[in-house]
Parts: C-alpha cells; structure tokens; sequence
C-alpha cells in the first residue's frame, strides 16, 4: 500500500513540477559517424560512441524532489594527427562518467527551482584522476504558464580543462497543438515533433554539446582533447512493449571536432559558440563533418 501511494505521489508530483507526460528512468544507445578520410588518407574514420543514463528521484515531504541522475558515455576515433608527429596518438578512447545531483524545491503550484551540483571524470583511462575529475552545477527557475506551456531559464556552468564554460540556458515544454510540440534545453538540444498517439513520436532534433577529456599517452603527456559536437537529425520514437520505448535517428553533424591541446593552452571564459581569450594551438587537424546514425532503448514511465 505504501508503495502504491509513493508511485501515485510521484507521477503527481513530477507532472505538476514537469508538466511533461513521461519521465526517462533509464536509457541505453549507440552512435555511429560515417567521417569522411582524414588528411592521412585513411579508409575510413568512424567515431563511434555508446551512452547510459538512470535517473532516480527521491521525495521529500514538502513535495520537493532530490533528484540524481548517472550518466556514462564513450567515444572513439582516430586522431587526424599533424604528419610531422614521429609517435602520434593514434586513436582517442574518451570516457565520461558525469552525476547530476541536487534540490528541486516547489515554492507553490507552478513555480519551482532546481539546484544541481555536478561532479565529472572525464578521462582516457590513462590520465590521473584529480586532473580528470571537472566540477560544474545548474541552476534553473521553472514557471508553468499553463498545462501546455511550461519554461524554465538559469545558468549552466562547468570547469573544463580549457578553462571556465558557461552556458544560458532556457527550457520550453510547448504543446503547440494537440499533436505538435516542441521541447528542449536551448542551447544544448531541442526537438520539434508531432506525437499522433501515444505509441509514436516523430520529427526534427538537435544536440549541440562542447565537452572536454583529459588524455596522457606517449610523447602526448598533460594534454587534453576538445570536443565539439552540433547533430542535426530525424527521428522516430516508437513504443514496442508496455514502458519500454526505440528511438532511431538520422542526421548529419554540422561541426564534430576533436582538437587536441597541451594542458597549459587555456582560455579566459568558454561560451556557446565563442571564446574569450583563445590564444590555443591545437596538436592535431580539423575534422569534417559528417552523417551519422542514433539508435537508444528507452524505459519512460507515464507521468499522468
């Protein structure tokens, strides 16, 4: 019995707070680049890269949420290394291991706050960990106009091994029609879609993410790896069985960027888009922009 009230507690709380109709408990997906030839002239130059996510809210008596959410993700790709490098890094293996952890307090029905602290290690696995680990946090005001329009506006920022990274951030949920609705993270992702039933969602999404990876090889010691990433795409969300959800994408990354650096090139403040005080050399060529494929499984509980 008690159990059947927290679940009944929950979805109510989390579709006052969310005015979303499921919530992700978990995920699992893969990606595949299809790069064309780095300037080695190399057959190919595929990244591939593999991603998990479990989120887990705990409720508090005041109806707010303590909410922490585990993500994994990896990437791998060759380095489009400078030719006059006589023992270069052939190939990167990046690994994230990122929590976000925190307090979303609701001040009264419809308006609320979210303060996240997040803790990172992003690393190759031969970097130390005090030089791998990042710390970053969140905050975000949340006001639900209405049962179909709900925004959210803050601040988030990350120490990355270039430096400060600060990112505005605002987040519509938008039911425009019954069927067309647009949701997203603006600058980080976003997605215009229609959902005709409640088995089947479709439309355009973008993700748009700078990270960075500290790397410690052979004759690259201290050095850390940029990577810059916009994906544009098409997808399908399709239910095949009770809670559990297929998403398939396709698209093209208009920048995907791996640029490697020596620990010491900084700048002063990393924004969207640009830089403030990037005096950098990078160790390594531009990459080119490419199509890729995203394919995840997903367990999605209703939320009404």
């Amino acid at each position: 019995m008690k159990r059947s009230i927290c679940i009944l507690l929950f979805l109510f709380i989390a579709n006052q707070l969310y005015a979303q109709k499921r919530f992700d408990v978990f995920y699992l997906g893969a990606n595949e680049n299809f790069m064309q030839q780095d300037s080695l002239k190399r057959t190919k130059n595929y990244e591939a890269s593999l991603f998990a996510n479990l989120s887990v809210p705990l409720f508090m008596k005041d109806s707010s949420i303590w909410m922490t959410i585990v993500d994994y993700q990896s990437f791998s790709i060759n380095n489009n290394y400078l030719q006059t490098d006589s023992s270069p890094i052939d190939r990167f293996n990046l690994h994230a291991f990122i929590i976000r952890t925190g307090y979303i307090h609701k001040f009264s029905e419809g308006r609320a706050l979210q303060i996240l602290v997040i803790p990172r290690v992003m690393t190759d696995f031969n970097a130390e960990f005090k030089k791998s680990f990042q710390l970053g946090g969140m905050v975000m005001y949340e006001k639900v106009k209405s049962k179909t329009y709900t925004y959210r506006i803050g601040l988030l920022y990350n120490q990355e091994c270039f430096g400060p990274y600060l990112t505005p951030i605002f987040y519509l949920d938008w039911s425009i029609t019954q069927k067309l609705k647009f949701t997203g993270m603006l600058p980080v992702y976003g997605k215009l879609y229609l959902e005709p039933s409640k088995n089947l969602s479709y439309g355009l999404h973008f993700v748009g993410l700078t990270t960075s990876y500290r790397v410690n090889e052979n004759n690259f010691e201290n050095y850390y790896v940029e990577r810059n990433s916009i994906d544009v795409s098409v997808f399908s969300n399709l239910r095949i069985w009770k809670n559990v959800f297929f998403e398939a994408r396709a698209g093209y990354s208009i920048t995907k960027d791996y640029a490697l650096y020596a620990e010491d090139q900084k700048v002063d403040l990393g924004l969207p888009l640009a830089y403030i005080g990037d005096a950098r050399v990078r160790s390594n060529y531009e990459y080119e922009n490419s199509p890729f494929v995203h394919f995840r499984l997903l367990y999605s509980v209703p939320m009404n």
